[in-house]
C-alpha cells in the first residue's frame, strides 16, 4: 500500500458538499480510475477541470477541496504505478450499512465507465473476449442492489467478492493500457 492515504470517504463526502456536488466521491474516483485506465494522461490541471465539471459544483471550490481532490489522482497513481496491485476502490467503509456501500460500488463502477469511455480510446478498438466481458460485469454491477430477505452474511461475502472483482478489473486495464515508466504505451 502506498505511504499516503485517502481522507475518509465520510470526510471526502462532507468536503464536497457545500458546493453542491451531484455525485458521490466513489463515483469521481471510479471516473478518475476509468480515465487513467482508458490510458488517459492527466496532471493535476486537467483533473481538477474534469473532476469539478463531472461533480457539476455550484460554488468554485477552495484550496482544501482541490487539493483533497487532486490528492485523489496523486495515489490513485501512486497505487496503480506500484506494480504490486495495491489500488483500492475509494468506497465507504466496513461500518457503513451494506447498502449504503452497495450503492457506493455501484456509483464508483458507473464513474468507470464513464472515464473509460471519455479517455480517448479509438472507438474501432475491438477488445479481447474477457476485457469485453470485464466492462460489461461492470455495466451489471451499476444495477447492484441488496436484496431483502436474503442472507445478509451471503450479501456481505458477495459484496466483497464484487468489490474485489471491480478492483483487480481496474488494475488490469491500467497494465494493459501503461508500460512501465507510466506512460501510455504507442500503438502502431
Amino acid at each position: 500500500m502506498s505511504d499516503l492515504e485517502y481522507l475518509g470517504f465520510d470526510d471526502f463526502c462532507n468536503l464536497l458538499m457545500p458546493y453542491g456536488a451531484l455525485n458521490s466521491p466513489a463515483e469521481l474516483h471510479g471516473l478518475l480510475c476509468g480515465k487513467l485506465c482508458g490510458g488517459a494522461t492527466l496532471n493535476r490541471d486537467s483533473w481538477l477541470q474534469s473532476a469539478w465539471e463531472f461533480l457539476d459544483v455550484t460554488d468554485t471550490p477552495d484550496g482544501q477541496a482541490n487539493d483533497e481532490v487532486a490528492r485523489l489522482l496523486e495515489i490513485t497513481l501512486a497505487q496503480l504505478n506500484s506494480g504490486d496491485y495495491d489500488m483500492q476502490l475509494f468506497l465507504p467503509g466496513d461500518d457503513t450499512d451494506l447498502d449504503q456501500r452497495t450503492m457506493a460500488l455501484s456509483q464508483w463502477c458507473h464513474g468507470f465507465l464513464t472515464g473509460f469511455g471519455s479517455a480517448g480510446i479509438d472507438p474501432d478498438r475491438e477488445f479481447s473476449s474477457d476485457n469485453a466481458d470485464a466492462l460489461r460485469d461492470m455495466a451489471s454491477i451499476v444495477q447492484a442492489a441488496v436484496t431483502d430477505g436474503e442472507d445478509e452474511e451471503e450479501q456481505e461475502s458477495s459484496y466483497y467478492d464484487l468489490a474485489e472483482y471491480v478492483r483487480v478489473v481496474a488494475m488490469n486495464f491500467y497494465a494493459e493500457h501503461h508500460t512501465d515508466d507510466g506512460q501510455t504505451p504507442t500503438l502502431h
